[in-house]
C-alpha cells in the first residue's frame, strides 16, 4: 500500500437505537497511516457488493466548497458521510486537517454482511478495502 491510506471503518448502525442510522449519521473513515501526504482528487470509493460488482461510486472532488485545494497530510482522517452536508476541513494546532465529505444521498447504502468499501486511486488501481463483518456481534 504505497499510499499509506487505509479504510479504518464503516459507521453503518447504531447500538444505542433501535432505529437505523439516517445518511446523515452513517460513514467510511480513512487515515493517512504514511508519512507523506496524499492527493485524494479524482480518486473514488465504492460500495463493492456480493455479487462482486462496485456499487454507489463515490469521486473525491476536486477542491473543497471553499476552492482550496486539498491533501491528506499524514495522520490525517477522512469521513465521507452517505448523506447531505457540505464538504469542509478542521485542524487543531499541531494536528492534521479533519475532512467531512458528503456523497448527497436520500438512504444509506452500508449496512449488508459483505459489503466492502474499495478505495481506488485516480488510474483506477485498488488501494484499500475494508469488508464489513458478518454480523453485528462480530463487529464488537
Amino acid at each position: 500500500m504505497l499510499s499509506g491510506i487505509v479504510v479504518a471503518g464503516i459507521c453503518h448502525d447504531n447500538d444505542l437505537v433501535s432505529a437505523p442510522l439516517a445518511p446523515e449519521d452513517e460513514y467510511v473513515v480513512l487515515v493517512n497511516l504514511g508519512d507523506q501526504p496524499v492527493d485524494v482528487r479524482g480518486w473514488s470509493l465504492t460500495n463493492r457488493k456480493r455479487d462482486q460488482v462496485d456499487h454507489y461510486r463515490y469521486l473525491f472532488p476536486r477542491f473543497l466548497s471553499n476552492g482550496d485545494p486539498w491533501e491528506l497530510a499524514p495522520g490525517g482522517l477522512m469521513l465521507l458521510y452517505t448523506g447531505r452536508g457540505t464538504n469542509g476541513a478542521t485542524a487543531t494546532d499541531g494536528e492534521a486537517k479533519q475532512f467531512r465529505l458528503f456523497q448527497h444521498r436520500a438512504a444509506c447504502i452500508w449496512g449488508d454482511p459483505g459489503d466492502t468499501a474499495c478505495l481506488y486511486d485516480r488510474t483506477g488501481k485498488l488501494v484499500a478495502s475494508y469488508e464489513l463483518p458478518e454480523s453485528r456481534s462480530a463487529a464488537r
